[in-house]
C-alpha cells in the first residue's frame, strides 16, 4: 500500500503564510476571549441600566457566542462555560425579557459573585472581575421604538 502524501496546509493574508499550527499559536488562550466577553457583559449592563432591553438582550447574546468559542480554545471549561451561560445569563435573560428592572441589580450581582468564584476556582482568583460602567460609551444605549 502506497503511503498517503504529506501535505501541509497553509493560509495566507497576501503578505505571509502560515500553517494552522501557526494560526492556531497566534490565536492565543482565554484571556482575549475573556476581554471581548467583558466588553459585551459591561454593555448589557450599561443597557439594562438605561431600561434597553433590545440592546441588552443582544449584548448577552453575543457574549454568549465569545463564552462557547473560548471553550472551543480551552475544553477543559466547557462544562463551567455551559453552566455560567445557563444560569447565570439564563436568569438575566428571563428578567430583560420581562423587563423586570426591579430584580435586574440583584441578580446582576449574583452574575458578578459568580463570575468571581468561577476565576478562584480555576485558580485566577487574582481577577477580581466587575462592570465597566464606560463600556458602552461609544453607543446611544437610549431605548429605540421596536
Amino acid at each position: 500500500m502506497a503511503e498517503a502524501p504529506e501535505h501541509t496546509h497553509t493560509a495566507t493574508n497576501g503578505r505571509a503564510e502560515f500553517t494552522l499550527d501557526e494560526l492556531a499559536e497566534l490565536h492565543g488562550g482565554l484571556a482575549p476571549w475573556m476581554m471581548l466577553v467583558s466588553q459585551r457583559t459591561s454593555r448589557a449592563y450599561v443597557a439594562a441600566k438605561a431600561k434597553n432591553a433590545r440592546l441588552a438582550r443582544f449584548q448577552i447574546s453575543e457574549a454568549t457566542k465569545l463564552l462557547r468559542s473560548s471553550a472551543k480554545v480551552r475544553p477543559q471549561y466547557t462544562e463551567a462555560v455551559e453552566k455560567f451561560i445557563t444560569e447565570q445569563f439564563g436568569g438575566l435573560r428571563k428578567i430583560i425579557e420581562a423587563e423586570d428592572w426591579d430584580n435586574f441589580d440583584a441578580a446582576w450581582e449574583a452574575m458578578t459573585v459568580a463570575i468571581n468564584e468561577n476565576h478562584e476556582e480555576f485558580d485566577h482568583g487574582f481577577l477580581v472581575w466587575k462592570v465597566d460602567p464606560s463600556a458602552a460609551g461609544d453607543l446611544d444605549v437610549t431605548p429605540r421604538a421596536q
